[in-house]
């Protein structure tokens, strides 16, 4: 082959061979754009599915902020329904608690009355007993000062008395319910002046020490002093029939280091705090302690 045309062949040759390198170079580059675009819609796509994952995370979460604001007004109504029966509740225990405080209004309780076995099983021989130790001793000093015109037989002032549980050895309580109420709180209101006392001890009139329960002309009072009255303790203490809850009340009252004295007057119980002379009430049993004493 002549020079001439082998140098025409090659030059045609690698012309051939700029041209398919011209086109496969946009080839390739359009291939690595195809890639390149199928990764960024593949990272779209997963920015999609992201964004409507979060909306439906919003959109939950929006619900349960209302479910929740529902469920709180429900709650409040609940609460507040809870707290107009417990206040129904209260008020209904208060006032039953006062009827039966009420009815016990005929009742009272003595103490140390000593009773055989024989006497413990008569209501008869019970009043008898107690009226003869406890009571006539005051009607007589009742009648001795013309507030009645003469003392009444056992029969007509003691409906019945009944013994109660008590320690063994020692004499046991006993409860005792009246015919007429003015008679029963005769015997409260003129047993200081009346009722039989023991002899005191000592100069100071005292017998032994400690916190204890005593009456007071109708009042039943708890403290810390030797529990006698004027020249000496009662023989036969008389006490307020006091309901569970009252009774229960008089004793968390009165074993409270912020009260001075604590007692009952016709089952309503009453206290004096420390260096206070103001005799408070009690409204109801079922008043906190520390809302009663503050």
């Amino acid at each position: 082959m002549a020079p001439q045309k082998k140098a025409a062949a090659q030059e045609e040759e690698a012309s051939i061979a700029d041209l398919c390198r011209l086109i496969r170079g946009p080839s390739e580059q359009l291939a690595c754009m195809n890639a390149k675009m199928n990764k960024i819609e593949a990272e779209v796509q997963k920015v999609d599915r992201v964004e409507n994952e979060v909306k439906n995370v919003k959109t939950l979460m929006e619900s349960l902020r209302e479910e929740n604001k529902e469920l709180k007004s429900l709650i409040k109504q609940k609460d507040e329904q809870l707290s107009d029966m417990q206040s129904t509740v209260n008020d209904l225990e208060t006032r039953l608690n006062s009827l039966e405080q009420h009815h016990r209004g005929w009742g009272a309780r003595v103490l140390n009355i000593p009773l055989s076995e024989e006497e413990e099983g008569s209501t008869q021989l019970t009043v008898q007993k107690v009226y003869n130790l406890a009571l006539r001793p005051i009607l007589e000093g009742a009648a001795s000062t013309g507030k009645i015109k003469e003392v009444p037989p056992a029969e007509q002032v003691l409906e019945m008395a009944h013994v109660l549980p008590g320690k063994p050895g020692q004499p046991k309580p006993i409860i005792m319910h009246f015919f007429n109420r003015q008679v029963r709180n005769l015997c409260f209101q003129l047993k200081k002046d009346f009722a039989a006392r023991e002899t005191p001890r000592g100069a100071s009139g005292r017998e032994g020490g400690g916190a204890e329960t005593r009456r007071r002309g109708g009042e039943q009072q708890v403290n810390g002093g030797g529990g006698h009255e004027g020249p000496g303790r009662y023989r036969y203490p008389l006490y307020d029939d006091l309901t569970k809850a009252n009774l229960a009340k008089l004793r968390a009252i009165s074993q409270d280091s912020r009260v001075q004295a604590c007692w009952s007057v016709n089952g309503q119980i009453r206290f004096k705090l420390k260096d206070s002379n103001v005799v408070k009430k009690l409204n109801s049993v079922l008043e906190p302690l520390d809302d009663i004493l503050k």
